[in-house]
């Protein structure tokens, strides 16, 4: 009889996993952090930043990665359990229990090919090159060879901050359009004479692009005009997983991968 019942107590279990009534591994589901993130964000962080986080807290990452506008409506509509972005949360969000929590502060850059000899413009020169006014580096004081425009795609985070921040919302004239951010940084490297902007981070470490500066200004300057501040967002306060990620972007290991890509932390 107990052999039977053994037996049956067996096969019950069998169908109940089977069915997904029953899982195996009810601790493995606690360890994974369903993290939404901004293009920009993933690229500061870097797989030395997240490798480092998934190391100190043993939490896996199930990592999506987009526009900061995508990433915030997947955890708002229960795709993810944080996000990270380079918009500010709106107040209305606010109001639903939404929370921002600001991590670090990070220039947004000018990026040109390698072989672009123009090192400064000015902000109303450099507003020119992306409404059109200005379509060739002889009119910079470079060679003359026509000005290739990359921006990343309209609805990025980086579009929106540096629309506002640079460009006064003039309409954009641009020759190609990355559709992540953070694919610019590529474009730029195998097109000759182009221009664009992104954030500085692990990604514009790269010897087959420079960055211009504007005003005279570099990105390391305490005057420079132009930033973004990364935040991340969760549904009320931090708490689990999620808030093992928050806690980790404040820590001195963290902060230390920021400074040495050029990027500010921020206190709590």
């Amino acid at each position: 009889m107990k052999k039977n019942s053994a037996f049956r107590l067996l096969v019950i279990s069998i169908l109940l996993i089977g069915a997904g009534w029953l899982t195996l591994q009810p601790a493995a589901a606690n360890n994974i952090l369903r993290y939404s993130s901004s293009a920009q964000v993933r690229e500061v962080l870097g797989p030395e930043g997240l490798n480092a986080f998934k190391e100190d807290s043993g939490v896996e990452l199930d990592l999506w990665v987009g526009s900061s506008s995508s990433a915030v409506y997947r955890l708002m509509n229960g795709f993810a359990d944080i996000a990270s972005t380079v918009e500010r949360l709106q107040f209305s969000a606010q109001d639903y229990g939404y929370v921002e929590v600001p991590f670090c502060k990070a220039p947004l850059i000018v990026i040109t090919n390698a072989q672009t000899p123009v090192r400064n413009i000015s902000s109303d020169q450099l507003r020119d090159i992306f409404n059109g006014t200005i379509t060739n580096w002889k009119q910079l004081g470079g060679p003359d060879q026509a000005i290739v425009v990359v921006i990343p795609e309209k609805n990025t985070g980086a579009f929106k901050n540096f629309g506002q921040l640079a460009l006064k919302r003039f309409d954009v004239r641009y020759d190609f359009m990355a559709y992540r951010s953070s694919d610019v940084v590529t474009l730029v490297h195998r097109i000759p004479w182009s221009v664009s902007f992104i954030s500085q981070g692990a990604h514009t470490v790269d010897e087959a692009i420079r960055i211009i500066q504007v005003d005279g200004k570099k990105p390391g300057d305490p005057d420079y005009p132009y930033h973004q501040i990364f935040s991340f967002v969760t549904k009320g306060q931090p708490a689990g997983a999620a808030k093992k990620l928050v806690d980790f972007a404040f820590s001195d290991k963290l902060r230390t991968i920021l400074k040495s890509y050029g990027i500010q932390p921020l206190d709590r």
